[in-house]
């Protein structure tokens, strides 16, 4: 199953890029799947190349793109996740101290 973008608010070339997207067998095979996959990124533009990112539940992330010749290509895209606390992420948004990671001297 693939959980689709909110199109109301999207600029008419992303509505066209996920549409040209819907209409490929990779997004059949994914609506398909048992498996969620949520779309993370989409086209801006009409221009070549066009890509669309999608992400499961445990954070894998494949994208698809269209080429210049229109042939889409489906490739895992190799990401690491770091899954954070709740109380981790309110305490970066608050800017205090925890467990984020030291950050370099600068000197002026």
């Amino acid at each position: 199953m693939i959980v689709w973008p909110e199109e109301k608010r999207m600029k008419s070339e992303g509505r066209e890029g996920l549409r040209r997207f819907r209409e490929t067998a990779a997004a059949a095979e994914l609506e398909a799947s048992k498996e969620t996959w949520r779309v993370v990124a989409w086209p801006w533009t009409s221009e070549l190349p066009l890509r669309v990112m999608l992400e499961n539940a445990e954070y894998d992330v494949i994208s698809v793109t269209m080429s210049e010749g229109g042939m889409w290509l489906l490739r895992d895209e190799a990401r690491t996740a770091h899954v954070r606390s709740a109380e981790a992420l309110d305490r970066d948004a608050r800017g205090l101290p925890g467990d984020r990671p030291a950050q370099p001297a600068t000197h002026a």
